[in-house]
């Protein structure tokens, strides 16, 4: 059971964003370049800015360790700086890299490379890395149960469905001149995203299975969002 949630895992991660461009790339000129901004995107703006902004510089300042007291709070701050840096580095890297190139089918393949790398990164090395400890006959070193696995394959899926929804409504602002409010709106469904996985089981004392059908639906609702608002532009 735990190599079957490997394989299912590994898949997402890496199966899915690759696959999704290999098809795009086949209908879209430009949608390999989408890709790779997408790829980029998160890169720069979570591990390379705000990642280490929050474990190195911030835990300097008392304020810091005090907000963290109050889950409320702690929990949109981080749901609201990742929804800043994360959409702000899609809104760039759209508007002054990929300028004319902002169909439907370049909004989808920027998020798959937003989100795809970081399902690559946050959980697909690990699951390959498990499933070689497994096949190899080291499956006892590996501390996670193909339960905890199958899930966080899941949660990798409607992850990047999230930010395919959020790319497709930032492109879409930038094609109708109404960058405020869909980048707005953007932002605002990244920090209800982000915050609830703080917020639900401090507060509330939700279960995982609470916390990930909250984000399913939330990454729903933002693809389809972000569809919708390419169907009404048309």
């Amino acid at each position: 059971m735990l190599i079957a949630s490997l394989i299912f895992g590994s898949l997402i991660c890496f199966g899915v964003p690759v696959g999704g461009l290999i098809i795009l790339l086949r209908r879209k000129r430009g949608a390999g370049k989408a890709f790779f901004l997408g790829m980029l995107a998160f890169s720069v703006s979570q591990l390379g800015i705000r990642i280490p902004v929050l474990q190195l510089l911030l835990p300097r300042w008392v304020w810091f360790h005090v907000l963290q007291l109050y889950p409320w709070a702690y929990g949109l701050f981080l749901g609201l700086t990742a929804g800043v840096f994360e959409e702000g580095a899609r809104w760039i890297a759209i508007r002054f890299f990929l300028k004319d190139r902002t169909d439907l089918e370049h909004g989808l393949a920027f998020g798959l490379g937003h989100g795809g790398v970081e399902a690559m990164i946050l959980a697909g090395l690990n699951m390959t890395a498990g499933l070689m400890m497994v096949l190899t006959g080291q499956g006892a070193l590996f501390p996670a149960t193909s339960q905890t696995v199958l899930i966080s394959g899941l949660e990798r899926l409607y992850a990047m469905a999230f930010h395919v929804g959020a790319s497709l409504l930032v492109m879409c602002g930038i094609r109708k001149k109404r960058t405020a409010g869909y980048l707005t709106a953007a932002v605002a469904l990244h920090t209800v995203m982000d915050a609830a996985i703080v917020i639900l089981p401090a507060v509330f004392g939700a279960g995982i299975a609470v916390i990930e059908l909250y984000g399913a639906a939330v990454g729903l609702l933002t693809l389809t969002a972000g569809v919708l608002a390419y169907c009404r532009r048309k």
